[in-house]
């Protein structure tokens, strides 16, 4: 069984406390005092309205009742002794405490409502620096859409911390108002209480059930939604050129339909309780007043006084134990969408645990020397073959290295060790006479400059994706030229009508395959890094563009460590060094002179005696 099943309102609201900063968590307990404090304004209001009614219904028992008297004895005013005097005195009264109870409930309203939205907040950074955090490898098994919808989803855990407050709040109402009653009438009160709450539990855990499978489904329907929406938008040229469309709409009905089912099902479901529990409420209270004038034998100044507390009482607890339901339902809507939230908590705390830090704070670092893989093996955890195994090579600073090899030979997943976002199985990568663990990836990252295959352009403007993550006040417009400048973007940036604050669309739609390839390039240049890397970079450009960017790559040659990874072998041709790579291990390391011709051969499946030239 999954166990999130074994979730209920209570431990879901005990874990997500357990995660709040000391500031919230006091906060939390000031804010229950208010609740406490509101309660007991409540029944002090609740009490005096009973009186207020009982005092016009039935004046002359008012008037002469103990209560009265012992108010006479403490206000030395005339206005008590007589009837008008009374009821004057009375609706003042009624009428300011009102007004304090409803500000004092205004305010533990705001104040809940606005804890809990801070709460949502801090939990949703929580769950988004988990995310950017956490090691490169966990994030290539999951669905980046479900990962956005889990930021998104803290305003579930704002709509349960919220429900799970103002239940507290009626909670508290509901046991003092009750304890008041019970002091003055403790059988009726008892029956009552005891009748209303056992039937509460019954209905609330009858709904209870049906709806946790009806939320799960709505869950599960959204996220698949949220899949396909985004699968869509991601790939609508290739919707379009396939004329994938109607596809795409008709499986978006039928899953959209199915979600609107669900949805007016979790309404009725969280509504019922409600409207069962007002009937009985009424009920019990008639039933009450006829047990209290037949079989009790109350006096009739009595049988008006409780007639009067009852019907305060029920004008008050019955709303207050329907909003507790309300307040329970709008919990359990949100648990499902909460569960999944604490879910990726513990996938980031397990990760942690595990001894993989999420981030530390840079060391004050340079590079110096070399770059060495020592007997380096790599295994994904969800493949059955090692990616790599035992990689020995040296890379002296300042060298040109290029790395070649087949599809799936590892070209990738090399690089990505040597950059640190992934960590050697066994064996050790080392970066001078420091082993690349994580607290020295931060530092490392800072010094380099990465240019992938398929490079991310977001939203914004040319020097936005330029100088990216930057704030747009923060952004040197001159070194965004010059790296536009040396990723030969200067016919590119002429052509553009804002120039290099020109908007490029998501993900560049606006621009051709080779020139998101310079924009990444002119990225990697911006931090002015010691080691650059080019993972295919070049392989989107056309002949004209491509020589134009080798001529930039090997402008720094000597200057700075530059290893390339590329199919077309003419992107190697001037590299200090080839290193050759073929299912997962090194087969041989050489000179291009050494290397390509061999490597041309053997592509054309010549495969000759290389013994003679490894080294």
């Amino acid at each position: 069984m999954d166990h999130r099943d074994h979730y209920n309102i209570i431990k879901t609201f005990r874990e997500i406390f357990k995660r709040l900063p000391a500031k919230r968590k006091k906060q939390f307990w000031i804010l229950l005092s208010g609740m406490i404090v509101a309660g007991g304004f409540e029944t002090v209001t609740l009490g005096i309205i009973a009186l207020f009614v009982t005092s016009v219904a039935n004046p002359a028992a008012v008037l002469h009742s103990s209560y009265i008297k012992i108010l006479q004895g403490v206000i030395p005013f005339a206005i008590l002794d007589n009837l008008k005097g009374l009821i004057l005195l009375l609706s003042a009264v009624v009428v300011i405490m009102v007004i304090c109870k409803n500000i004092i409930a205004a305010f533990i309203n705001y104040a809940s409502r606005r804890y809990s939205a801070y709460a949502a907040s801090y939990l949703g950074e929580q769950v988004l620096s988990g995310f950017l955090k956490i090691p490169y490898e966990w994030h290539l098994s999951r669905n980046t859409a479900d990962l956005a919808l889990g930021v998104f989803w803290r305003q579930f855990l704002g709509n349960f911390v919220s429900a799970v407050l103002m239940a507290l709040c009626d909670i508290t109402i509901v046991i003092i108002v009750l304890w008041a009653i019970f002091i003055v009438e403790p059988v009726v009160s008892m029956m009552v209480a005891g009748v209303l709450g056992i039937s509460a539990f019954i209905i609330f855990s009858r709904v209870r059930r049906l709806l946790d499978l009806t939320l799960k489904k709505l869950r599960d329907y959204r996220q698949e939604i949220n899949r396909d929406v985004t699968k869509a938008m991601h790939g609508i040229k290739e919707v379009k050129v396939y004329g994938r469309e109607d596809l795409f709409v008709e499986d978006y009905r039928k899953k959209a339909y199915a979600e609107a089912r669900l949805d007016a099902l979790q309404f009725f479901l969280g509504q019922s309780p409600q409207w069962i529990l007002e009937a009985l409420g009424f009920f019990m209270l008639s039933a009450a007043i006829y047990l209290m004038m037949f079989y009790m034998d109350f006096s009739e100044a009595k049988v008006t006084g409780m007639m009067a507390l009852c019907a305060v009482a029920a004008w008050r607890i019955l709303p207050s134990i329907n909003k507790i339901l309300g307040r329970l339902v709008n919990a359990r809507s949100a648990l499902p969408f909460v569960q999944k939230s604490l879910d990726y908590f513990h996938e980031i705390e397990t990760a942690r645990k595990a001894g993989v830090p999420m981030q530390k704070t840079a060391l004050s670092y340079s590079f110096k020397n070399s770059i060495r893989f020592s007997n380096v093996l790599f295994k994904y955890d969800t493949a059955e073959a090692d990616a790599l195994n035992d990689i020995n090579i040296l890379i002296p600073k300042g060298k040109t290295v290029g790395i070649i090899g087949m599809s799936g030979a590892g070209k990738s997943t090399l690089v990505d060790l040597l950059i640190g976002l992934l960590h050697p199985t066994s064996g050790r990568v080392m970066i001078d006479e420091m082993e690349l663990k994580h607290e020295l990836t931060t530092s490392w990252l800072r010094i380099i400059g990465y240019v992938g295959q398929n490079p991310y352009i977001c939203d914004g403007t040319l020097s936005e994706n330029v100088a990216f993550g930057m704030k747009s006040d923060a952004i040197d417009s001159g070194r965004v030229l010059e790296c536009c400048s040396m990723a030969a973007m200067g016919d590119f940036i002429s052509d553009l009508p804002n120039g290099i604050d020109t908007q490029i669309g998501e993900r560049g739609v606006m621009l051709s395959g080779g020139q998101r390839q310079r924009v990444a390039i002119a990225r990697a240049l911006y931090n002015k890094p010691d080691v650059l890397i080019f993972d295919e970079a070049t392989s989107s450009l056309d002949t004209k563009s491509e020589k134009a960017i080798q001529n930039t790559i090997y402008s720094f040659k000597g200057k700075q460590t530059l290893i390339i990874i590329a199919h077309r072998l003419s992107t190697v041709e001037d590299c200090d060094e080839i290193i050759w790579l073929e299912k997962g291990s090194v087969r041989q390391i050489g000179t291009p002179k050494e290397i390509l011709p061999i490597y041309k051969r053997y592509m054309q499946d010549e495969k000759p005696d290389i013994k003679q030239t490894e080294k």
